[in-house]
């Protein structure tokens, strides 16, 4: 009992931020399958083109107000915290302006003209965020992410069942986005229970402006590079394949998709504030502690990804019938960089916490040097096959400029990355032994029945 009290801690950080994304996940698939009956397609394209929009609006604003927050020394001083929330608030206007603006322009860009309405309607979203407290970002600071992550879980739960029962009267998208919005307000009320002592106020501290601003300059043109590197893939894609093998890389992409999710989660969460600690408490000791006091975060990022890239063929068996075959090949390709993530992920968490904020800007730049060069060769040389297997090399040169890094600043311990790279790479083998072994008995779509043909 005591052993299994271990791993099951309700208050524990790494319990609780992968108990709540795995619980939320699992929501949004339950969820998923009642809307899909009551809306139209059409709505949910109207709210993946609201996604993507703010998602790129998000981006292209970012001055990482969490991440100086969580990191600097003076991050606990009630000035310094006014200040940030302060930049944050005018920044969250700002957004709320823009895409309110322009919603009319976008609307015609997309030449879907109901969607000027929708975009209107959501960019309240942005004023919502904004109006938060830091609470949540102090409680990332002082390692109680459990207060932000349980409050997301208990609102998006009720953000669901707000939207499937809007769905059911309004029969359109604007059930998702009220639903939203509800979610956001939830949020921001919550937010005000928790560090009351510290509150909200408007204020400009100088010292705080500079480093917020400073921090601004290398997080700001990341971003940009980080929509450009997540949309790349899918633009070039239709551009040498055809719209069916975009639909399997699809959904092999919605496969992997929720651990990749939940390792950046884990790593944002919790890691970062570990580390941010780490410096602050004492830096010459903050190599060992990463180490030593994250094993089980480290081992959960690593070998679930690899499970996945070996047991690959026989998911897709399972869930799918013989048309979507060859998705179990490139979900093994996604499964291994997403293993590749598990480890550059941590590293640049690391090397940020300990002041080099610019790493993350130059593994930007090493990405767009080496993905799109090797794709496009990969696929030169070996066609769909090639460009597939190229992004696994493109990942292993940003690993490797991530680790040249931490060696650099003596925060890298070789023996520890070697030993996790070895039982990534046993649990991938075995896992690809046993899905050999499974797909001579699995019929194929055993979970999953394909449509009659007439």
């Amino acid at each position: 009992m005591r052993t299994l009290s271990r791993y099951i801690n309700l208050k524990g950080e790494l319990f609780s931020s992968t108990f709540t994304y795995g619980l939320t996940a699992i929501i949004k698939l339950v969820s998923s399958l009642i809307l899909t009956r009551l809306l139209n397609p059409s709505a949910y394209g109207v709210v993946a083109i609201l996604f993507s929009v703010a998602y790129m609006l998000e981006l292209v604003s970012d001055v990482g107000t969490v991440g100086l927050l969580i990191r600097h020394p003076r991050g606990a001083e009630r000035r310094f915290v006014h200040t940030v929330w302060t930049v944050r608030l005018l920044r969250s206007l700002l957004n709320f302006g823009l895409l309110y603006a322009f919603a009319p322009l976008i609307a015609d860009l997309y030449e879907t003209p109901l969607l000027a309405d929708a975009l209107r309607l959501y960019s309240f979203t942005f004023a919502l965020a904004g109006l938060q407290s830091m609470s949540f970002v102090l409680a990332q600071r002082d390692q109680r992410s459990r207060i932000s992550n349980y409050a997301d879980l208990v609102t998006n739960a009720m953000m669901t069942v707000a939207v499937i029962g809007l769905a059911a009267v309004v029969k359109d998208h604007y059930a998702f986005i009220y639903g939203i919005l509800f979610q956001r307000l939830l949020m921001t009320i919550a937010s005000y229970f928790y560090y009351r002592e510290v509150g909200v106020a408007i204020a400009f501290d100088r010292e705080a402006l500079a480093d917020q601003f400073t921090f601004a300059r290398v997080v700001m043109p990341s971003s940009i590079l980080t929509i450009v590197l997540s949309q790349y893939d899918k633009v070039v894609f239709l551009r040498l394949f055809d719209l069916a093998l975009l639909g399997v890389y699809g959904v092999a992409g919605s496969m992997i998709a929720p651990i990749g999710g939940l390792i950046m989660r884990n790593c944002r969460v919790v890691l970062y504030a570990r580390c941010a600690d780490y410096f602050r408490a004492d830096r010459a000791t903050a190599a060992a502690r990463y180490y030593n006091e994250n094993r089980r975060l480290l081992a959960l990022g690593t070998l679930l990804p690899a499970a996945v890239a070996g047991l690959s063929q026989s998911i897709v068996t399972m869930l799918y019938d013989s048309r979507y075959a060859q998705a179990g090949e490139i979900l093994m390709v996604f499964g291994l960089v997403t293993v590749f993530s598990s480890f550059a992920n941590p590293s640049e968490n690391l090397l940020v916490a300990s002041g080099r904020t610019q790493v993350v800007l130059i593994a930007n730049l090493v990405r767009l040097a080496t993905i799109p060069a090797s794709t496009l060769l990969g696929y030169y040389w070996f066609g769909f096959q090639g460009f597939l297997w190229a992004s696994v090399i493109s990942n292993l040169v940003v690993l490797a400029y991530f680790y040249r890094e931490q060696a650099r600043q003596g925060l890298l311990d070789s023996h520890a990355e070697w030993a996790r790279a070895g039982w990534a790479l046993g649990v991938f083998v075995a896992c690809l032994v046993l899905s050999g072994v499974l797909l001579h008995f699995l019929p194929t779509g055993l979970l999953h029945h394909a449509p009659r043909r007439p």
